[in-house]
């Protein structure tokens, strides 16, 4: 029986992400699936700017930016008539839009980029049972021949999707509701006169139920291809669509703003709404849908999904390394938990808003009205597009001192800065260890340098192979791991005058900040979250 620190199980967007960054980490692991082969459909299809960001991170932007398909803006329509339009330009990212792509493509990214560690999914492999030893789980598979074999792994990772078979084989419980109104998707070739670089969101009253909301939404991802969501209002189930019978629909619900071509796919879809209390069973991970499920609105699970995996991985990896406590490992759920619930919560209310709450024309005008407003409609488009999380209950992350008014905060994503046509903050930053900003601020002498110098060196020596030391200085200075802050992009971005440290984690959120350039408080940070 073979024995290996990861067993991951599921190869969607999840299980490559997290097979990604083991890999980035040489994390011995194996990574199967019971499918034959990758997924075809497009299924999931909203790539969000933090999701990008990630993806930038890991070197790894340019073939999502070069397939996918921008929308910068969301336009929402009553009867027929433009009440809304949020752009999402105004965003705080070097991504202010939202990237169409169908998930066949974004997993077959990722399966080339762990192809480049010369690593490959196992496909056609079933997960029959698990066991529970005292430090270790024992998988029993199912091969492509029929035949059973053993996997002896201290840590299982279950990424199987909604019909998890590791939650189920472990008796995890996967409470939720189901909201009973059906659903269609599809995809279509149309031509239209309305923006292709934008997102455009019909409602309407119904011709059957007056008294509830029809939805129609087109998502533009290329040359006349669309993907359409619709509810339905059905007296009863179906399972089965005709091309005509969309071309009706959209005829009815976008007032003529559509013409349908062809339709290449067509599906019912009911929405499902569960998370597990506990995304963390003893030696056992859940992430992606295995631990939650809930309304498609606003382009959420796949996007929470990436997430989970990269909040988990550099932390699983260090403390297999034997450079981190399993204590490391408890925040996957202190953090993670708090998001996803959050998510499904939003998801699942304003579903459940525009299918029974009878005040749904006027919130949707109130809302409508709102994102005119380029604050609000900023604050909505950085929750939308996840940028805005923040972890604000972490036992990973030191929350004492306060930031300067509109500075980044401890638990926030750190901003990445574009610093020149082709040249971004996060390429500093792409390493696998915690990252330590030392800002010289904008007055800086020879003498504040020198100190930064000697500080950047000394914690360098004491935590050789889990950080890097950046100084990000005003005036230019002939230093490793120097960054020259040409305009001050950097210093504006993160809204620093005077001398100040910035810890990043291996995730790229903010772990700790101070404005006092002292080592012994950052090496008691460091001591009490490594070894």
């Amino acid at each position: 029986m073979s024995h290996l620190p990861v067993l991951i199980v599921g190869a969607g967007p999840t299980g490559l992400m997290v097979a990604c960054e083991l890999a980035r980490r040489n994390i011995p692991f194996r990574i199967i699936d019971k499918k034959s082969e990758p997924s075809k459909g497009s299924n999931a299809t909203w790539i969000q700017s933090r999701t990008l960001e990630i993806f930038d991170y890991l070197g790894m932007a340019d073939p999502f930016l070069r397939k996918g398909h921008p929308c910068h803006a969301i336009n929402f329509y009553q009867n027929g008539n433009q009440i809304g339009n949020l752009n999402l330009k105004q965003i705080d990212s070097c991504y202010p839009f939202i990237l169409m792509l169908p998930q066949s493509e974004t997993e077959k990214i990722l399966a080339e980029k762990l192809a480049k560690s010369n690593i490959k999914v196992e496909r056609s492999i079933e997960l029959i049972n698990l066991e529970k030893h005292k430090n270790n789980f024992v998988s029993t598979i199912r091969m492509p021949n029929g035949n059973l074999e053993n996997i002896s792994s201290d840590w299982v990772i279950a990424c199987d999707g909604a019909n998890s078979t590791v939650r189920q084989k472990c008796g995890i419980h996967f409470p939720g509701v189901d909201i009973p109104e059906q659903f269609m998707v599809g995809d279509a070739k149309m031509s239209s006169f309305l923006s292709t670089h934008e997102i455009h969101v019909f409602f309407d009253k119904g011709t059957i139920f007056p008294d509830k909301a029809t939805m129609f939404a087109a998502f533009p991802w290329g040359e006349k291809e669309y993907r359409l969501n619709a509810n339905l209002y059905l007296e009863s189930p179906r399972q089965n669509f005709t091309e005509q019978e969309v071309r009706e629909l959209v005829a009815e619900r976008a007032n003529g703003n559509y013409t349908v071509e062809s339709v290449s796919w067509i599906s019912p879809f009911w929405i499902h709404s569960k998370t597990v209390k506990d995304m963390q069973e003893d030696r056992i991970f859940l992430a992606g849908d295995a631990a939650h499920i809930h309304s498609p609105a606003g382009g959420q699970g796949m996007n929470t999904g990436l997430q989970d995996a990269f909040n988990l991985a550099w932390k699983l990896a260090l403390h297999i390394q034997h450079k981190a406590d399993r204590s490391l490992l408890d925040s996957y759920q202190l953090e993670r938990f708090p998001v996803v619930n959050r998510i499904v919560t939003q998801s699942d209310y304003l579903t459940n808003m525009m299918l029974f709450d009878k005040t749904f024309f006027a919130k949707l005008r109130k809302f409508s009205k709102s994102i005119s407003q380029p604050k609000q409609a900023k604050k909505i488009g950085m929750q939308l597009t996840q940028l805005a999380i923040r972890y604000q209950k972490s036992p990973i992350i030191d929350y004492h001192e306060k930031t300067p008014v509109n500075s980044p905060k401890q638990g926030e994503r750190a901003p990445n800065v574009k610093m020149t046509a082709s040249q971004h903050l996060y390429d500093y930053l792409r390493n696998t260890g915690y990252n330590i900003l030392l800002f010289s601020g904008l007055n800086a002498d020879e003498k504040s340098l020198t100190k930064l110098i000697q500080l950047q060196k000394q914690l360098q020596e004491k935590f050789p192979e889990v950080i890097k030391t950046h100084i990000i200085g005003t005036v230019e200075k002939n230093s490793e791991h120097f960054i020259f802050d040409t305009n001050q992009q950097i210093h504006q971005t993160y809204n620093i005058k005077k001398p100040a440290i910035y810890i990043i984690r291996p995730d790229n959120y903010i772990a700790y900040f101070s404005k006092k350039m002292d080592e012994k408080p950052i090496k008691n940070f460091l001591k009490t979250n490594l070894i």
